[in-house]
């Protein structure tokens, strides 16, 4: 999806070192599934991917699946301590000031988008307080909209009980990650892209609490990395 540099190539090599560390630990941690993962090589520009957000592994849990690295947005604290700034930032992460009109990010969001690479982002705009899937800000579907890129929902479940936000550090736990359908902004306003994002979601959810439940649990859907 982007231009094969030295720096773009050292990136994906950096990427895909961190990328199999996290695999084999949250793994362990979490026996993560995943559902219904897309044919990213078919992927030929910009993409939003739009999740659920339970926990600070929610952007490791989306980006495992992908065997490139993605974008995405984190509160502008988290870059703070200089060597897990460097290191997030290292990781496709780009700041965002929460609370107030960010230029800044905003033009990072369209720049991202606009140079064909894919961005995830949570609607939500915090992690969740009790498990459950929060109100969507507009500023997601509106970028959508704006930059006439497709919206894949990704919900993650389970990810809340391992780690909330009132706990140091996350805890052994069941998580699965499941993909929804591609959403085209053609013809779509903001509300609407908004309502289908979160209509998605939600459904999304339901299914991998009943699959999470599930004393011997099934396959819904095929996954594909």
């Amino acid at each position: 999806m982007t231009v094969r540099t030295p720096k773009t190539i050292a990136r994906h090599a950096f990427y895909r070192f961190c990328r199999d560390l996290c695999v084999g630990s949250l793994t362990l941690l979490t026996a993560v599934r995943y559902f219904n993962v897309p044919r990213v090589s078919q992927i030929k520009r910009g993409l939003l991917i739009a999740s659920n957000h339970q926990s600070f592994l929610d952007p490791v849990l989306v980006g495992m699946a992908w065997p490139y690295p993605i974008d995405y947005m984190a509160r502008s604290s988290l870059f703070k301590p200089p060597g897990f700034g460097t290191l997030i930032r290292a990781l496709g992460a780009h700041p965002v000031r929460r609370g107030r009109v960010d230029r800044s990010g905003l033009r990072t969001v369209m720049r991202v988008l606009r140079s064909n690479r894919p961005l995830l982002m949570f609607p939500e705009g915090t992690r969740t307080r009790d498990g459950s899937l929060g109100k969507f800000r507009s500023g997601v579907g509106a970028l959508a909209v704006r930059c006439k890129v497709p919206v894949l929902p990704a919900c993650i479940e389970g990810a809340f009980e391992c780690w909330p936000r009132h706990r140091a550090l996350p805890r052994p736990g069941r998580v699965a990650v499941a993909y929804g359908s591609f959403i085209e902004p053609d013809g779509m306003d903001e509300p609407e892209m908004t309502a289908r994002m979160h209509g998605q979601i939600r459904r999304l959810q339901k299914r991998l609490r009943e699959y999470l439940a599930d004393s011997r649990p099934r396959l819904w859907a095929t996954g594909r990395r």
